[in-house]
């Protein structure tokens, strides 16, 4: 991810915050507070993504601004945030591991849809308005899907995107008639307030989950497109609809993503 705009019109702050993983932390990754924070010695910031956990960005703070890889390799810096390895493991008892972060609770940032976990159809539709998708959640009206390349390696009828006008449960009426079969892969930009926002394993963008997400406290303010013919613009029906043609993966989309339980501010 990366800072969109500061929605107080203020400039962003940046500043040291503890964190901790066992893996690899990633510049750009947006992290929160750890759950069990008032109990021994987990007092520090983890990934914002919790596998095998629903709860995704409860008590989020903001984003990293420096990978613990490349803080680690820098004598100066490993020796400033107490980095032993390139993995954040330091608890309290020697002073925590840190890493430079952006903490301003009104900060909006963009986060690529990650077209690496782009979803394969479950039915083939031919020359169709009407696009079926099994478990598709419902009332997603003003939502997109692209088809892309990511799950399949031999992924069909890329480039494709679609506005939804009309979103039942497993099934969505879209802006133009479109012909995908279960080799095509696809993913699915949230509609603009959406408030289920999921992300990817790294915190660094979003995932596509078919199904509503639950309990992930990230709300969607904006969608962002651009392709090779295309700069990046805020998708709109009347510009964006029914186009073709727009190269896979060489087509990037991002939302605009505002913190809804910042652990200084909670909005919800």
């Amino acid at each position: 991810m990366q800072l969109a705009r500061l929605l107080g019109g203020n400039v962003p702050y940046v500043t040291n915050i503890p964190v901790y993983d066992g893996t690899l932390l990633y510049k750009g990754q947006m992290v929160m507070r750890h759950a069990a924070w008032h109990n021994t010695e987990t007092k520090y910031y983890i990934n914002a993504y919790v596998s095998g956990s629903t709860t995704e960005a409860q008590d989020s703070i903001g984003i990293l601004q420096a990978s613990s890889t490349d803080a680690y390799a820098s004598k100066e810096n490993k020796k400033l945030y107490n980095l032993s390895s390139a993995a954040p493991t330091v608890v309290a008892t020697t002073g925590f591991n840190w890493l430079p972060a952006i903490v301003n609770p009104d900060a909006t940032y963009f986060a690529f849809y990650d077209q690496t976990l782009a979803k394969s159809c479950t039915t083939a539709v031919a020359a169709s308005t009407t696009w079926v998708i099994t478990a598709l959640e419902d009332d997603i009206e003003g939502a997109w899907l692209y088809t892309t390349e990511g799950t399949d390696s031999a992924a069909t009828y890329k480039g494709k995107l679609r506005y939804l006008t009309v979103s039942s449960s497993g099934t969505t009426t879209i802006d133009s008639a479109v012909t995908v079969d279960t080799s095509t892969d696809f993913i699915k930009l949230l509609p603009i307030g959406h408030r289920f926002c999921p992300l990817n394993l790294t915190a660094t963008g979003m995932n596509t989950i078919i199904a509503v997400g639950t309990t992930i406290y990230l709300e969607n303010i904006e969608n962002w497109g651009r392709w090779e013919s295309a700069p990046t613009h805020a998708l709109r029906y009347w510009n964006d609809k029914g186009l073709e043609g727009l190269g896979g993966k060489l087509a990037t989309f991002e939302a605009e993503l505002v913190q809804l339980k910042h652990c200084w501010r909670n909005i919800v």
